[in-house]
């Protein structure tokens, strides 16, 4: 006899929270996150019948992309701009500018975030803790004159070192 699943609801798409404290207007417009890929690499073995596939031992972690709506102060774009511009500033050699490199700051270099995955209930069940992400790409806005009035949005791409999930 097959066993049964105990919990048979599905996953909602929209049930979910997004944490990390220094992107507040980020975290309050966001629209999308996605669970990032995370591939298990492969050592090839040579034998002279076939070549034999083992697990190797180093995880690859695609990285974390967020959609957001753009305020109409651009709070939310600003808030990575800035930290991009103090970890790249091309205006001096300083490359961290204002930034720290003490953990956990609100100032750091990297910051610790966490993707709340809820039930229908709306209770938290599933965390995914993200360590020492960053902003590599910020995406663009188009502003046209051409089209009806919509809300901007735009992306964000974080690199991070991994994740680790676990049930609540």
């Amino acid at each position: 006899m097959t066993p049964n699943p105990t919990n048979k609801s599905f996953l909602s798409n929209n049930k979910y929270q997004f944490v990390i404290d220094r992107l507040p207007n980020v975290v309050f417009f966001l629209q999308s996150v996605n669970i990032p890929n995370i591939t298990l690499g492969t050592v090839v073995t040579p034998n002279p019948y076939v070549q034999l596939q083992t697990p190797s031992n180093q995880l690859i972690f695609e990285s974390l992309t967020l959609n957001y709506i753009v305020d109409e102060n651009m709070e939310s774009w600003f808030e990575i701009y800035n930290w991009m511009m103090n970890l790249g500033n091309p205006e001096s050699t300083n490359k961290i500018g204002s930034l720290t490199r003490t953990p956990g700051a609100r100032n750091s270099i990297t910051s610790d975030a966490s993707l709340l995955i809820k039930t229908n209930s709306n209770n938290s069940n599933i965390k995914i803790t993200f360590f020492d992400i960053f902003p590599t790409d910020l995406g663009g806005i188009q502003l046209t004159s051409t089209e009806g009035q919509d809300f901007l949005s735009s992306t964000i791409t974080f690199t991070y070192n991994y994740y680790k999930a676990q049930k609540i």
